[in-house]
């Protein structure tokens, strides 16, 4: 199915435009990060307070989340023990417990046939620890090592650091988003991360195969020409997926509830990033590399 046919868009002519643009929010949002601090990481990562609270009645772990959120208390989380929705793990920012309890305690003032007890109330470790993100980042490094070595086998070492190069690029762009957003980074932004440098790559491998094809094709050494020809050439492909992608995840993000906020706002910036750099930045890097050192692409 081709949704864009016979374009002629000259996607590398733009490159500085887009290396600028790229720049720009980028170093925006790690300067932020940086004047963040740990404000930027949720419960997951510096711990906080932890709440067990049982209602008299049934009620729904959505209106909690709800009444929570009103309270401007930073990151939260909130977990329904059993199947009758009345009690309820509250994890949330150290020191805010007590903010959380008070509001309840208005709210039962108001309306007395919804007082609650507090079975529970605890400070939590992070539930990533040190070691278990020193786990994760090594093992994101081994995946990259594992990246690089697999596409410079498949094409070679210049196509394969441009393809790296884009997916830390995807990462640090939606952190830069997410820090400017005055969002907080948990275990399910880790995981979104991940799940984009996996489409980022899969995105960017499927334009350097017919960049590939094209110059084993030409023989031409004109490399802007031909790969501005071999993006347009998947342009309708790449549009397709990411618009395919980003309907499944925008489903997520309105109708997913206050759980999945986070997680599915953190696949929109990254699938549409990760688009935007598989078009406008991967392979510019490799036209710009092949002015630095003239050598002939292996095809």
């Amino acid at each position: 199915m081709e949704l864009i046919k016979n374009t002629h868009f000259d996607f590398l002519g733009k490159r500085k435009i887009a290396y600028v643009f790229s720049c720009a929010v980028i170093i925006w949002g790690m300067v932020v990060f940086g004047m963040r601090g740990k404000e930027n990481f949720g419960v997951d990562f510096v711990g906080g307070d932890m709440l067990n609270l049982e209602f008299p009645a049934a009620v729904s772990a959505a209106e909690i989340r709800g009444d929570i959120g009103s309270l401007d208390i930073g990151a939260y989380s909130v977990q329904a023990l059993g199947t009758e929705e009345k009690e309820f793990i509250i994890k949330s920012a150290p020191g805010t417990s007590v903010k959380i309890i008070g509001f309840f305690r208005e709210k039962e003032a108001a309306s007395p046939e919804k007082n609650f007890v507090i079975k529970g109330e605890s400070s939590v470790a992070p539930s990533m620890s040190v070691s278990l993100r020193k786990k994760a980042l090594y093992a994101f490094i081994v995946g990259m090592i594992g990246i690089l070595l697999y596409l410079t086998i498949r094409f070679e070492f210049r196509f394969a650091a441009a393809a790296t190069f884009a997916i830390f690029h995807d990462m640090l762009f939606v952190v830069a988003i997410l820090a400017l957003a005055r969002k907080q980074v948990d275990a399910s932004v880790i995981a979104a991360l991940l799940t984009i440098a996996g489409y980022s790559v899969n995105d960017t491998v499927v334009i350097f195969d017919r960049e590939r094809e094209a110059i084993r094709r030409t023989r031409s050494n004109d490399y802007v020409t031909v790969f501005n020809n071999s993006i347009n050439e998947t342009l309708s492909r790449t549009v397709f997926t990411a618009l395919t992608t980003l309907f499944v995840v925008f489903l997520l993000f309105f109708a997913g509830g206050e759980a999945l906020h986070i997680f599915s706002l953190s696949l929109l910036i990254g699938i549409a990033i990760g688009t935007y750099s598989s078009v406008f930045i991967a392979s510019a890097l490799l036209v710009d590399w092949h002015k630095l050192s003239p050598h002939k692409f292996k095809v």
